[in-house]
């Protein structure tokens, strides 16, 4: 009989983690009651008696005999958080690795990277925390991850986004400041911090280019709005309902969801 499929997913999550997270194995391996407990999308699983004795059969040494893949995780994060990296230190970015945000990346599948964006924002405030949205946007442009489902859904490539205004010169100041490298910047620790912003909001449409650059604009706040609102497929009842509360003029509604359409910032997938 073949084994649940939460079950395979929790052990298969356990075994990655045990790779990255040597304080993790440690506190599996003494029964810790937290450490059994695995974080699905279908929910929370528990390991078993026999989970964990499958796990305790195994030498504990063999789960870190590859030393460095911790460091190409961090590594990886650098690249695409480069500013961040500057701003926190790469203490932190190693510190996200001991973190339930990790460990539920494992459970549900999802981007680490952009993962770690939530999980930073949550350790700035001020300038330093619109810079890591702006960073971790950039992140989800690039993935273009988009959920199932019928409806009018943002590009995939496409991201909006609502920061204080001199968030996006902020953060080339940032790139300028790491020369280029920003690997070998956060090997020799040099440091950025983020300057004061304007209470001000700017709109930005941060998009994928075809060849895989990237490409920063300003647009309305309430078409930068609806992208937002439409990184999960809505109705185009509800899409309508929220360009309202975004202060579209009712009138001008329709033409700016065609416009959107049109111009390839949204699609209208059909059941």
């Amino acid at each position: 009989m073949s084994a649940p499929p939460s079950r395979l997913a929790a052990i298969q999550a356990v075994m990655v983690r045990l790779t990255v997270d040597p304080d993790f194995g440690t506190r599996l391996y003494t029964g810790d009651a937290d450490a059994r407990v695995v974080d699905l999308q279908a929910g929370p699983y528990r390991l078993t008696d026999a989970d964990l004795r499958l796990f305790q059969a195994v030498d504990a040494r063999a789960w870190t005999t590859d030393r460095y893949r911790r460091t190409r995780l961090v590594q990886a994060l650098i690249q695409e958080y480069a500013v961040t990296t500057a701003m926190l230190g790469v203490p932190v970015l190693d510190a996200f690795f001991r973190t339930d945000a990790f460990a539920r990346v494992l459970g549900h599948h999802g981007s680490m990277a952009e993962a770690f964006g939530a999980w930073a924002a949550t350790r700035t405030t001020g300038s330093a925390q619109a810079v890591v949205h702006f960073e971790t946007a950039v992140c989800q442009a690039r993935r273009g991850h988009r959920p199932a489902g019928s409806g009018l859904v943002t590009a995939p490539g496409t991201e909006g986004l609502s920061t204080p205004e001199g968030t996006l010169a902020a953060w080339q100041a940032g790139l300028a400041a790491l020369g280029g490298d920003p690997v070998s910047a956060a090997a020799q620790g040099l440091r950025w911090q983020a300057p004061a912003l304007a209470r001000s909001l700017e709109h930005l449409l941060i998009e994928r280019t075809d060849t895989g650059g990237l490409g920063v604009h300003h647009l309305s706040a309430g078409v930068v709005g609806l992208l937002r609102y439409c990184r999960q497929p809505r109705s185009r009842a509800a899409v309508t309902r929220e360009a309202r509360r975004l202060r579209v003029p009712r009138k001008a509604v329709g033409k700016t969801l065609r416009e959107m359409v049109h111009d390839g910032l949204l699609i209208e997938r059909t059941p």
